[in-house]
This record gives C-alpha cells, structure tokens and sequence, in this order.
C-alpha cells in the first residue's frame, strides 16, 4: 500500500471501532516504511520551565503511524524497530518514546506490549451534563479565592506525587511555581474554573476545568463537541469514600454543561487504582491512550 490507502484503511478502521475518533492525521512527506505501515518519528521536548514538563519526559519522542492489513501490530512493530537507533542512548532515564493511540483500536497494541511499552494515560470521554450527586453533609463546596491558593497548590502537588508512583509524570523544580501560577489565574477569573471543597472550614478537596474557549487544544481529540476538560481533582485522603469526589465532578461537570460542552474529556493513570475507577464510576470510558517506553531505548 502506498500512504494514502494506508491512511484511508487506518481511518476505515478507526471508525468501526470507535465513532467518536477523528480521522487520522494526514500523511507527511518522508515516511519511514515497512510491510502495511508508514510512520513519522518526532521530537517533543518540553520547555523544562513549563508545566507540561512535569506530564512529560526531558526528552520526548513520538511515533505517529499508519498501519494496516492483516497484521497491524507486526507493520507497527516493524516500524518501531526501524526508528529504535534514532530514540538516543541506551538508558537515558529521563528520556521516553510514546505512540498515542485509539484505546479501543486494539490491533497493534500487542507490538507496543512486546517491545516495552506501558499505557501510561488515557483520554477518556463522557458526555457532558446528567443528574448530580448531592454534596455531603458539612460540605461546602465554592469557588476559588485568592486565599485558597497555597491550599490549592498542595492539593495539586498531591495529584503530581501520587501519580509519580506509576512514571509518567514527575515533580520537576518548577512545578510548584507553574502550578501556582495557574492556581492564580483561575482565583482572579470572573467566571470560576476552580472550586474549592471545605469540611469544617478546612480545604479538603479541589476541582479545575477548562470550558470549551479554553479546551481547544483538545479539540481535535474528538469527533463530537464542543469540548470541555476536566483538568484535575483532589480529595484529601482523610474524607475519601464519602461522596465528596462525585460532588466536586457534579460541580463541574454543571459548569462545562453551562459554558456549552456536549463532551468532556480528560486525562488519567491507567494503574492509578484511586482514579481509575472512580471516573469510570462517573460514566468516562477510554478514548486515546498514550503507551511510552522510559527511558525511549531501554537494554
């Protein structure tokens, strides 16, 4: 097959096995080739400055690809051996190499499991709006203020830390600073993107959401919109259990449904036994899965 029936049959594909996938990206000149594939190998190194550097490796490399035929995970497999010279030197822990794929396009995924590959997040996807959960007694649920942002930040430093434990993110040195900042911006915002849950007058849990003005970036991710993301949430281990978790989505996920989401999207651990179920427990389902390597090229 040349690119273009690649690319077509790999759409074919993506759509019988998930109507909410957009249609692959277009091929790019100069592809690395094999039998029933086609594949583009990138850099996306982060500016270590920057918050994405802490969702990220220092040096990042993606493969995008194009596989079809009767075998798509041996043409994917073919191609990642072809690049594997090009990810680096052997060892480098704070390098990583990452195929963003459809989660329920399970065809290649045994080649990415035989050569070392994780999931290492999901985009999940639920349809925006439904029926609330009720906030538990002694709860007070509200937006955030400027004098919550040290709180907020510790909160958000607590999602960072638990999530370290499975390798996909990691505290950098400038993670409290940019999460500071972000936590800022959304305190002296007129319309609240945050809320701040209190017990007793004590902060014991956060939410943040993007509506769709903000989410563009994620747009492209699904085929039906508009889209808002759910960018984080905290509940102090202590109160965990009680409610207050489906409370904090109930809140925005009624805010996305006002600013015009039909979608929400967002990211998540795969091995995170906290999260995981507990947004499947409110209605998201797997749409994109990022599966890396760390470090891109290991022994």
């Amino acid at each position: 097959m040349d690119v273009d029936e690649l690319h077509a049959a790999q759409a074919a594909r993506w759509r019988a096995a998930d109507p909410l996938l957009p249609a692959p990206d277009a091929p790019r000149p100069d592809p690395v080739r094999a039998p029933g594939g086609a594949g583009w190998l990138r850099r996306l190194d982060p500016d270590p400055q920057s918050m994405v550097a802490t969702w990220s490796a220092a040096r990042m490399h993606r493969l995008d690809a194009h596989v079809a035929g009767d075998d798509p995970a041996a043409a994917l497999g073919a191609l990642l051996d072809l690049v594997d010279p090009d990810l680096g030197p052997v060892g480098d822990r704070d390098s990583a190499v990452e195929v963003f794929w459809p989660s329920r396009d399970t065809a290649p995924v045994l080649a990415l499991n035989r050569r070392g590959f994780g999931a290492a997040t999901v985009v999940a996807v639920r349809r925006t709006g439904g029926p609330g959960a009720p906030t538990p007694p002694g709860v007070r649920i509200r937006p955030l203020e400027p004098d919550d942002v040290d709180a907020a930040t510790r909160m958000h430093l607590g999602i960072v830390r638990y999530d370290a434990q499975f390798g996909a993110v990691g505290e950098r040195p400038s993670t409290e600073a940019r999460m500071r900042e972000e936590l800022t911006g959304r305190a002296d915002h007129p319309e609240p993107t945050a809320w701040v849950a209190e017990l007793d007058g004590r902060p014991v849990g956060l939410c943040e959401v993007d509506p769709p003005d903000r989410a563009c970036w994620l747009a492209p991710l699904c085929a039906d919109g508009p889209i808002g993301y759910l960018s984080s949430m905290f509940v102090d281990p202590a109160v965990r259990g009680g409610g207050l978790g489906a409370a904090l989505h109930a809140h925005a996920d009624a805010a996305l449904r006002a600013a015009g989401a039909t979608r929400t999207l967002l990211h998540h651990s795969p091995p995170n036994p906290l999260s995981t179920p507990f947004w499947y427990g409110q209605g998201y389902r797997p749409l994109w899965t990022s599966w890396r390597r760390r470090p891109a090229r290991a022994r």
